[in-house]
């Protein structure tokens, strides 16, 4: 079994990279989110579009692509702050990925597949269910840093989208919200990435989480 994109962070969990803490005094953040797309290796610009599309789908509510984003940018690119409607946001990194493709010259997926993990759709519900008491817990006493919807929305994506997606979301949320994170649940959290074809790199970064 070979690891995706050589093993690294991909799709919407890397693209959110962009905006770190100090994203300002690169620009807008649209120029932000540009640049970063335009100097991004094209296989995981498509891994980018292939996340964004699934997220488009009229069966998904804005608020659920919102709650991610909040996620992965760790609060730092807040949509409504910025006047951004959530989803015109989507429709542009959607543009801007099929763009990219576009002066490559390489082909892209007019169609976005469905996700060919669902069979790994209850494994990772499991993980959600596991750990949302912990995560509502911690959202609950720390409310100037929590971001409202989490535990939905990652129970929305794994069941109704792409369980490959919530999962990667799921580790961001780790990290956003520290949660205890034990020996056993870390085995599955590496075990699930070896299905999903993640690569070592990318789940083991979380070990630090462990207790």
């Amino acid at each position: 079994m070979s690891d995706r994109y050589g093993g690294m962070e991909f799709g919407l969990t890397h693209l959110v990279r962009a905006f770190h803490l100090n994203w300002r005094y690169e620009g807008s953040d649209i120029e932000v989110l540009t640049s970063y797309t335009d100097r991004m290796p094209p296989d995981l610009v498509e891994a980018a579009l292939l996340d964004a599309g699934r997220l488009a789908e009229p069966t998904v509510p804005a608020w659920v692509f919102t709650t991610l984003w909040s996620i992965g940018t760790e609060r730092s690119h807040d949509l409504q702050e910025h006047g951004r409607d959530s989803e015109e946001w989507l429709r542009q990194i959607i543009e801007l990925c099929r763009g990219r493709l576009r002066r490559e010259g390489q082909n892209y997926p007019e169609n976005i597949p469905p996700s060919p993990y669902r069979h790994l759709t209850g494994a990772v519900l499991d993980e959600i269910l596991l750990v949302s008491p912990e995560l509502l817990e911690r959202a609950h006493r720390e409310k100037w840093s929590s971001i409202p919807g989490t535990v939905p929305a990652l129970h929305h994506v794994a069941e109704h989208v792409c369980p490959d997606l919530a999962f990667r979301y799921l580790l961001r949320a780790l990290t956003l919200y520290s949660p205890p994170v034990s020996r056993s649940q870390y085995d599955r959290y590496v075990d699930l990435g070896r299905q999903l074809e993640y690569g070592e790199l990318l789940v083991e970064g979380y070990e630090h989480l462990t207790t």
